[in-house]
């Protein structure tokens, strides 16, 4: 069966996807030139209690590790069980590991990949259901680890294959 499409229909499908390749390529290129959050932004994430977990929430005055990750993910696996290997170096930080995998799944993970980080003081879990850590962060790759310092600022970012030897140093700034 052969299906015609008149001039008019071809013109109209050219211009639509013409507008949605110039629409997509700048919504990606100010995307790329923005890179990961240089201040952490607003955000609402869960504690796995179900209560909400904000900006406000943050530790004061000391380092700041926050590393979104996906329980699937072989980079995220082997960074943060490396990461738990030397947890007891990391005295300085807190650490806010944040998914958007559900509750079961990140305490498998936990238990799993990263059981010497379990049940650490400097050591939060968080649930992203809603989304927003993408949009809000903007990591280039999973794992996304990122140091900030205790005014808020970025200090380093990380992605996959990153050294748990660096972080520490970021950390230690």
């Amino acid at each position: 069966m052969n299906i015609i499409i008149s001039p008019k229909t071809n013109s109209l499908i050219f211009k639509i996807l013409t507008v949605a390749f110039i629409f997509s390529g700048l919504i990606l290129e100010s995307y790329a030139q923005s890179g990961p959050a240089q201040i952490i932004p607003d955000f609402t994430f869960n504690r796995f209690n179900g209560q909400s977990f904000s900006r406000k929430d943050l530790a004061k005055n000391k380092k700041i590790v926050i590393v979104f990750f996906d329980v699937t993910c072989d980079h995220c696996q082997n960074e943060l069980k490396a990461i738990s290997e030397k947890i007891e170096n990391f005295k300085k930080a807190e650490f806010y590991l944040v998914s958007m995998d559900n509750t079961v799944s990140i305490q498998s993970f936990m238990q799993k990949f990263a059981s010497k980080m379990n049940g650490r003081v400097n050591v939060t879990l968080l649930r992203d259901p809603n989304r927003q850590f993408i949009t809000r962060f903007r990591p280039i790759q999973f794992p996304a680890t990122y140091v900030y310092d205790s005014n808020l600022r970025l200090v380093k970012y990380f992605g996959q294959n990153s050294r748990v030897a660096d972080i520490l140093t970021a950390v230690n700034k």
